[in-house]
Order: C-alpha cells, then sequence, then structure tokens
C-alpha cells in the first residue's frame, strides 16, 4: 500500500508555507508564475531561488526545505502535494504516473452505506472544493482524467457547481468521473445547474442496490434514498447526461443481483454502464464483516447470470475489484483493473501467474479480508486474455 499522507519535517522556514498546494518539479525545471517544489535528490543539487525544497536530507539545500519520510519516498517530479502551514505534513493529492486520480471534495454524505469505505464526518469541510481548484490549475496537459469524489459532493451544491465551471474553462479535455449516491438529482433545479455547465465528457456513478425501495434504503441506511435516486437518475437521463449506475457485491446485494440486472434493463436501459464492484473491506465494512462479507468465489453463478443479462440488453457492463482466478472465466472480458494505483496490491500467491499483468490485484486496505480461493493461474493461455466486453457464445 502506498501511504499518501506522511509527517515531515520542516527546515529553515521563515514562515507558514504558502500556498498549501504545489506541483513537484526537477531542480532545473523552470515554470514561472507556479507554486513549484523542488524535489532535491542526492544525486542532483538544487540550482536557483525556489520557494520551497523537497528531499530525503536536504539539510544543504538553499532555501526553506521540507524533509520527506521514506514513506513518501514514491514522490517524484510531475506529482501535486500539499504541504501544511508548519511544514510538518505532505499529503499527495495527484500522481503523475497512477492510472487512477481522485480529488476528495468532502466527507459528509447524507448515506451511512453498511459497508462505505469512507466514513461520513459531520464538520465543515468545504474548503476541499478549493483546494481542489489549485489542484486543477497545476495539472499538465497531459493529464487524461480525474475522479471527483466524496462523502456526497452534491450537499455543497454551489460549490460543486462551482467546481465544475471552473474544470470547463481550465481542464476542458479532461474526462471527470463524480461519484454521487444521486439523490440530490432527484430536485430539477439542480439537475439543470449541472447539466448547463456544459462539461464535455463528465459521467456521474451513482450505486443502486436493490430492485425496490426496502433493501436499498436498508443498506445506505436513509429511508426514500431509492426513490430519490431513481428520479435523480431519470433526471439525468433526461437531460442527456452521462450516467454509470454502480453496485457494490455484497452479502445483501448477492441474493437479488439478478433482479436488480433485470430491474435495470427493463427500467433504465438509457445508462451509459454499469459496474458491477468487489467489496473493500475498509471503513465501515470492517465492524459489519459479519453483515456485509461474501467471499466472490460464492457468488460467480449469481455474477454471470447479471452480467448475462445486462451484455444481453447491449449495457456496457464492466467488472471491478475482482481476481481473475476467482472470476468464472467466461466474466474475464468484462474484468477490470479497477483498484486505485495507491492501494493496489498482489498477494505472494499472485507470484508467476500468468494473468498476473491483466488482474485487478487485490485492495491492499482490505488486510487479510480476501478471498479464501485466491490461487496462482500456472498455465499459459492458449490465446490472448480476452477483454472485449463482450459475453462469450454457448
Amino acid at each position: 500500500m502506498m501511504k499518501l499522507s506522511a509527517r515531515t519535517k520542516p527546515i529553515g522556514l521563515r514562515g507558514p508555507v504558502h500556498p498549501d498546494v504545489w506541483r513537484v518539479c526537477r531542480p532545473d525545471e523552470q515554470s514561472p508564475g507556479l507554486p513549484l517544489a523542488c524535489l532535491v535528490t542526492d544525486s542532483e543539487a538544487a540550482t536557483g531561488a525556489r520557494d520551497i525544497h523537497l528531499g530525503r536530507s536536504p539539510t544543504g539545500v538553499p532555501g526553506p526545505a521540507v524533509r520527506l519520510p521514506t514513506e513518501l519516498a514514491h514522490v517524484t517530479a510531475g506529482d501535486i502535494v500539499a504541504i501544511s502551514p508548519d511544514g510538518r505534513r505532505v499529503t499527495v493529492l495527484w500522481k503523475k504516473a497512477a492510472k487512477h486520480n481522485s480529488l476528495l471534495l468532502t466527507e459528509q454524505c447524507d448515506n451511512y452505506c453498511l459497508m462505505c469505505s469512507q466514513p461520513p464526518k459531520d464538520r465543515d469541510d468545504t474548503w476541499l472544493f478549493d483546494r481542489a481548484k489549485r489542484v486543477v490549475d497545476l495539472l499538465p496537459a497531459s493529464a487524461v482524467s480525474l475522479g471527483l469524489t466524496g462523502g456526497e459532493p452534491t450537499l455543497a451544491a454551489d460549490a460543486l457547481i462551482d467546481l465544475l465551471e471552473y474544470c470547463r474553462k481550465r481542464t476542458p479535455w479532461l474526462q471527470l468521473h463524480l461519484l454521487s449516491n444521486g439523490r440530490r438529482f432527484a430536485d430539477p433545479s439542480f439537475t439543470r445547474r449541472y447539466a448547463q455547465v456544459g462539461y464535455a465528457d463528465i459521467m456521474v456513478g451513482i450505486p443502486v442496490y436493490g430492485p425496490e425501495a426496502c433493501l436499498h434504503d436498508f443498506i445506505v441506511q436513509a429511508e426514500g434514498a431509492f426513490e430519490e435516486t431513481i428520479h435523480g437518475i431519470l433526471n439525468l437521463a433526461s437531460l442527456g447526461q452521462r450516467i454509470e449506475i454502480r453496485i457494490v457485491l455484497q452479502r445483501h446485494t448477492v441474493p437479488v443481483l439478478h433482479d436488480l440486472a433485470i430491474f435495470i434493463a427493463r427500467n433504465l436501459l438509457f445508462v451509459d454502464q454499469v459496474a458491477l464492484m468487489g467489496l473493500e473491506m475498509t471503513g465501515l465494512a470492517r465492524p459489519n464483516f459479519a453483515e456485509v462479507w461474501v467471499d466472490p468465489a460464492d457468488y460467480q453463478r449469481q455474477l454471470v447470470e447479471a452480467t448475462r443479462t445486462l451484455a444481453d440488453a447491449h449495457i456496457v457492463t464492466k467488472i471491478f475489484n475482482h481476481q481473475l482466478c476467482v472470476l468464472d472465466q467466461r466474466l474475464w472480458p468484462f474484468a477490470v483493473q479497477s483498484i486505485s494505483d495507491w492501494k493496489n496490491g498482489y498477494l505472494d500467491v499472485c507470484c508467476g501467474c500468468s494473468v498476473r499483468d491483466a488482474c485487478g490485484g487485490v485492495f491492499t486496505t482490505s488486510g487479510e479480508r480476501v478471498s479464501r480461493h485466491l490461487r496462482s493461474l500456472d498455465d499459459p493461455l492458449p490465446s490472448p486474455l480476452d477483454t472485449s466486453g463482450r459475453f462469450p457464445a454457448g
């Protein structure tokens, strides 16, 4: 697991660090007007005046510096970091080499899902939206996509719309993926504001956990949530907005998975894609282990049925957060390497596996809470791994 935040040691600061967001640069990089934190290594010397330097042992570099601990040895030029005013903490907000980068916009939420990996916190954190803007300002033209997550970002409606408008002006080429429980979109006026931003490439990912209200509301621990979520999805669709439905596979959703797939195929056929997601055993999922955990090996029949139903309805279907050795091979064409880089890993048993490079790996945040059926597939495949997203015939 890659740590993204750690304690650091300030050296020679002349006052509070300002601003809070910096792009890490090489000693020879010159980009006037940008807040650049110069990364000094043992083989490179600092050149020119800098506002701040980063390094493992920066005691000899000119100007104020922050000593990075071993946990942040992965920080490299091109990354974007936040430095606390006292210089005693550095947080990596965007990694140049990562496939998946997301910005946390809030820890507040009006759901309280049984398996939530980011348990809600009731505190004012709207400052995160302003920090997100400062990150957007530092993104390179090579950046492809960015996730916007929470909590529930739509609770701060004005701040979210403002951020999306800011992205449209500053980074219109980016693919944006907004995670939301969908309930705020039941308000037609808010949904119109969202659509009127006119962002070229944005998709909102919304969870649906059952084909009827009782189960969904129980899982998210919010009465009336199902009705608001479905109305939100319909409102978004009426305005031509891109929608992803997310289904986390856990003890309560697996028994109704095929019925839920039928519900989507009959009533929400217009969605852009459906993501069938393996459970991350962290956050609230840990104390609720007995309530939510089911070994993926035990629900392959239900997963095959649901995937076939969605695929037959010509709905783009993707399977997230699963290991190929556990998946029915008929599902391999739908499997996606989806786990964020910083918490994606492989176990010792994965060494030498013939399909490791195509496998999604495991959540390192889940610890030992993984399938008991993980194994190495030692026999070479007779043909290249099919990841076409089509259900095999027969």
